[in-house]
């Protein structure tokens, strides 16, 4: 029986605030300053001048022991971590091994064991079953083929929802929340409120702030978290029943959508590139036009990141993967394009005293990764 929900809990901080995590501490995150409204015709593509980084803040990035007791002795539940091995997260390795270690001496779980999901939507390692005492973490940027229209988003879509019929289930999402709207499980905010302890996702009732009447026929909500502290704390509250708590929440619908992306078709290079500056980071934004001097390639587009940036952040190098300026290449995981035009505009953008840096860093490595690492379009600008 319902027993009734209590408010409780403080909410997660605003990963926009000045206690923001930024990158320079042991979680790979940051989320940039939303940017304001700005339309094309505000926005210019002169070189960004580089701002120094800023210095870490006092940041909370392990999960507070006194949680243990928000999960009525949740010693007994054990937690599966689902790592999403999609086209766009190779990235996001190192968040699985600081969360893992995390929830791991967090003394929260009896264990923690990983499975992989892939892209065709099967999963590889232990699934649980029907153990009751199990609850699932899945960390995503919902933005691979499984999260989409088609036979791997079936699958999985699938595989979630007789999840979240039957145990706790949740998305950590990497990408900065301003992104979360671009991606295949949006969330909204509001509060949140389990019946019970480990009540499964299907039990739970959710109040949107913008409209607390809009209802889900048929949806299961999911809880969509940040990798920070605040956020994993209110879920490990949801977790131990009772207590109403503030969270954003995405909706599992009983099938797939059947219409495809809804990325606009028939834009230039330049609507391209300036479609991304009205809604990245500073950071993102300048580190892109770095990406056009070379290949667009995983590992280059990491050397190049760690020469741009002093600290990297994993969530930069992600807003220009998915901008949708660069297509992936099929067969070959983290290997991508840019598209017709786009690299040229974006060069455009960088001083050229950076850009024969980064190109010379380029061709200093070139030997190491036995082929070509320096784009065309830069080739051509430099002379």
């Amino acid at each position: 029986m319902y027993s009734g929900c209590h408010e409780g809990g403080k909410p997660p901080q605003s990963s926009n605030s000045e206690g923001a995590a930024s990158c320079g501490s042991p979680w790979p995150w940051h989320s940039p300053r939303r940017p304001g409204p700005r339309g094309p015709d505000r926005l210019s593509l002169r070189p960004v001048r580089a701002s120094p980084p800023r210095r870490p803040q006092g940041d909370d990035v392990t999960i507070r022991t006194n949680t243990a007791s928000a999960l009525n002795s949740a010693v007994r539940y054990r937690l599966q971590l689902v790592f999403d091995a999609g086209p766009t997260m190779p990235m996001w390795r190192p968040l699985l091994r600081r969360l893992r270690q995390s929830l791991a001496q967090s003394g929260s779980f009896q264990n923690v064991t990983v499975s992989v999901l892939k892209a065709d939507g099967t999963l590889r390692g232990r699934q649980g079953g029907g153990d009751d005492r199990l609850v699932t973490l899945v960390l995503s940027d919902c933005s691979g083929p499984q999260w989409h229209p088609g036979a791997a988003g079936e699958r999985w879509l699938r595989t979630l929802r007789s999840w979240a019929r039957v145990r706790p289930v949740a998305v950590v999402q990497p990408l900065p929340e301003h992104m979360w709207r671009r991606s295949a499980l949006p969330a909204t905010p509001g509060r949140i409120c389990a019946p019970a302890a480990g009540a499964a996702n299907s039990e739970l009732r959710f109040t949107a702030y913008d409209n607390p009447s809009d209802t889900r026929a048929d949806s299961i909500p999911v809880p969509v978290l940040e990798p920070a502290s605040p956020w994993l704390d209110n879920w490990f509250t949801l977790l131990g029943g009772g207590n109403e708590v503030p969270a954003a929440v995405a909706f599992i619908p009983p099938a797939r959508p059947t219409e495809g992306t809804d990325f606009p078709t028939g834009l230039t290079a330049e609507d391209l590139v300036l479609r991304f500056r009205a809604t990245a980071s500073p950071e993102a934004f300048r580190l892109a036009g770095h990406l056009a001097a070379g290949v667009p390639h995983l590992p280059v587009m990491q050397m190049v990141h760690s020469s741009v940036e002093t600290a990297p952040c994993a969530s930069h190098l992600a807003e220009v993967i998915l901008s949708g300026m660069l297509r992936a290449i099929p067969g070959s995981s983290g290997s991508y394009a840019f598209r017709e035009g786009v690299a040229s505009v974006l060069l455009r953008t960088v001083p050229r005293s950076s850009l024969s840096r980064t190109v010379a860093l380029l061709l200093q490595a070139e030997p190491s990764m036995r082929r070509s690492l320096v784009s065309a379009e830069a080739s051509r600008l430099l002379g």
